[in-house]
């Protein structure tokens, strides 16, 4: 029986080509397991018809990439249980240090590798039809943020392709619910101005909902940085903690954006303030006594 690896790897020389620090003494059995959570978590993004089209045509650069993704997936999968594997077998230890470095190298380089992936089947002629037709791009002419480019430039998440298109149901989800009738407001008082100040709150709304619901592997290195520090002393509740903390900023920092353009929105267009105290009428009387 062909596992999922060998169906795209004939040897393991291939798969050693692609994702680094493979054992030379490892089967390709060993990893079935993991590459098949591997590749359910990349057809989740590009869908099982866009995988079947790249796998079978072969030889392209989106199918060099998706091997890329693959085998860098599977081995940050693997890794801990490869690791214990050789403990338990009086192979040697792996310090914590050199395990987080070689978990951050794969999965580093899986998602480079999806976002040269997904920006190859948007550009490739061989798969660019059949890409724009999927359910999850189809959303994006619902968007305000329609580009990775774009939504970088309101927040830095590296132009990720990747997580710009994971994105795209919380973008719909806040426009929706949150944000999208400031939008309708803005045009019909014609201030445009006001736009960009939307899009940065409707980009952090975004990242503070992502960064919950996203397992931190699905996150761009710029976001997945501010968890690294202080490895030593980390725990996965900390993490949690400390994600939570930036999605409550993030949501903070949007709502005040908002406050911003409602207060704009509302102001009176003669520009002065009416208060509950001012009672004076054009025909009062004023004594000013001294």
């Amino acid at each position: 029986m062909i596992t999922v690896l060998e169906s795209i790897f004939p040897t393991l020389q291939d798969f050693r080509e692609f994702a680094p620090g493979v054992s030379s003494d490892i089967e390709m059995k060993e990893l079935n397991s993991s590459a098949i959570s591997a590749k359910k978590r990349i057809m989740n993004v590009i869908t099982k018809d866009i995988w079947a089209s790249v796998t079978e045509q072969g030889s392209s650069d989106a199918y060099s990439h998706l091997r890329m993704a693959m085998a860098n997936l599977t081995m940050h999968q693997h890794l801990i249980f490869d690791i214990i594997s050789k403990r338990v077998s009086g192979g040697g230890e792996v310090y914590k240090s050199e395990l987080e470095k070689m978990l951050h190298s794969y999965i580093d380089n899986y998602y480079n590798a999806m976002d040269s992936l997904l920006q190859e089947l948007e550009t490739s002629e061989d798969f660019k039809e059949a890409w724009l037709q999927t359910p999850g791009y189809a959303d994006i002419s619902e968007l305000k943020i329609s580009t990775a480019a774009l939504f970088d430039s309101f927040y830095a998440i590296d132009t990720s392709y990747l997580f710009f298109f994971r994105t795209i149901h919380i973008q719909k989800e806040v426009l929706d619910d949150v944000i999208g009738s400031y939008f309708e407001r803005i045009k019909e008082v014609e201030r445009p101005e006001l736009e960009r100040k939307l899009l940065r709150a409707l980009a952090q709304f975004v990242v503070s909902i992502a960064v919950i619901r996203f397992d931190i592997i699905e996150l761009p290195a710029t976001i997945r940085s501010l968890f690294d520090e202080q490895k030593s002393s980390r725990s996965g509740l900390d993490e949690h903690s400390r994600m939570k903390e930036l999605s409550a900023d993030l949501h903070k920092s949007a709502l005040n954006i908002l406050q911003g353009v409602d207060l704009i929105l509302n102001q009176p267009e003669s520009g002065s303030i009416d208060t509950e105290t001012s009672f004076n009428k054009p025909d009062d009387k004023i004594f000013l006594l001294s």
